[in-house]
């Protein structure tokens, strides 16, 4: 075992007997008295301290036996160690940065946009018959879109960006229809008629519970499927649409209020400007894939949608479809979720379902999208699954 003089510590730091130069650790004394003092025979008062006392220096004659490659090796680590440890200590002391507040004036204004969709207002679907997955009715639509007001509220009161304009991108299936599939009659709970009326007023006092935290509103809507007047969507008129009826009401409750604007077409999109950038607008049933979410077949019509503007040199830098009830956002399309969650035909035929979700993003004038929040309106917890003992 190698002995080393004793050293003087003075300050924290071990002060080398022979020549007096300091060091932060006793490791880096040893590899100094090895490398300076030991080859020469430099000792104090002709004797070595170690942890045993004096020893005759004549003993550092005395062959040691060779290492092995392991303790070669662990002894390199211990040194490395030991360096870093030095190297460490003399570094400067970190010290944490102050944030700093930021005022209002300080932040670049942002338009929220609130993909609102497939609402399927009139669906019903029983617990029972979906194993406890999932449960749907216009009450519990109703209950779900007084929480989604609620939610972006209390999203806008903790924002530090608080926005001026709310912009609401309806993108259609807001009633469930009564023709799509030959047992839809036993799966709502009044006719289309009705869902027209409940509708308007549902949407009505959303937007009017809105219009307390957003100085401006604006309303765009397209239709969905589920408001055709016929079964096969080929034979289906684009102007004899149940959801345009809804957006002709809605927009006639709101006719001159001040800060409120409704807008819906005939087509099956529309092209909304926010922020600079151009939002593409439709209802996503034309988008066509395989084996679960189209996700090519989206991004193939997006592809497509830019061919066609540019002939007219414009561009849609966006986006925003529905259908599939299933949010996601990917190659900067923005796909809704749904009201209903799962229903007796997603489950039963399809195998599949998802939380119900509605989206709230924003959008920057340099920046483009610069968030964007699914809002969940069912709680998990409180949905029982069905298991049978």
């Amino acid at each position: 075992m190698k002995q080393y003089p004793n050293t003087e510590v003075v300050n924290g730091r071990h002060i080398c007997p022979i020549c007096q130069q300091d060091f932060a650790f006793r490791s880096g004394f040893r590899r100094h008295y090895n490398n300076v003092h030991r080859d020469t025979g430099d000792a104090v008062g002709g004797t070595e301290r170690g942890l045993g006392g004096e020893i005759d220096t004549k003993m550092t004659s005395i062959p040691l036996k060779s290492k092995t490659k392991a303790e070669k090796e662990k002894e390199l680590l211990r040194n490395i160690k030991d360096i870093a440890q030095e190297v460490v200590q003399v570094l400067p002391k970190l010290q944490r940065l102050t944030p700093p507040i930021i005022k209002k004036g300080q932040l670049a204004n942002e338009t929220w946009v609130l993909l609102f969709s497939d609402l399927h207002l009139g669906q019903l679907v029983r617990a029972i018959e979906v194993g406890g997955l999932s449960e749907y009715s216009p009450a519990i639509a109703k209950e779900r879109v007084e929480g989604l007001a609620q939610t972006i509220i209390r999203v806008r009161e903790y924002h530090p960006n608080k926005p001026k304009e709310l912009v609401i991108a309806c993108l259609g299936d807001m009633v469930d229809g009564s023709i799509m599939r030959g047992n839809q009659q036993s799966n709502i709970e009044f006719g289309v008629v009705k869902q027209v009326i409940e509708g308007v007023e549902l949407v009505s006092d959303f937007i009017v519970l809105l219009s307390g935290h957003f100085e401006k509103i604006r309303f765009y809507g397209v239709y969905g499927n589920h408001g055709r007047l016929t079964r096969s969507p080929t034979d289906a008129p684009p102007q004899e649409n149940f959801d345009l009826m809804l957006y002709h009401f809605v927009q006639q409750r709101f006719k001159g209020v001040k800060g409120v604007s409704i807008e819906y077409t005939e087509a099956q999109h529309m092209i909304v400007r926010v922020e600079n950038h151009n939002l593409w607008l439709e209802h996503g049933d034309t988008v066509r894939g395989w084996a679960g979410y189209p996700y090519y077949g989206a991004d193939r019509e997006r592809n497509n949608i830019t061919a066609m503007l540019n002939l007219f040199n414009e561009k849609a830098d966006y986006m925003l479809i529905a259908h599939h009830h299933r949010l996601s956002y990917f190659n900067n399309i923005i796909a809704n979720g749904a009201f209903p969650g799962g229903d007796l035909y997603s489950v039963g035929r399809l195998r599949r379902m998802n939380m119900p979700e509605q989206t709230l993003c924003a959008f920057h004038k340099r920046h483009g999208l610069v968030w964007l929040r699914p809002i969940q309106l069912a709680d998990p917890s409180e949905m029982t699954v069905k298991i049978y003992e």
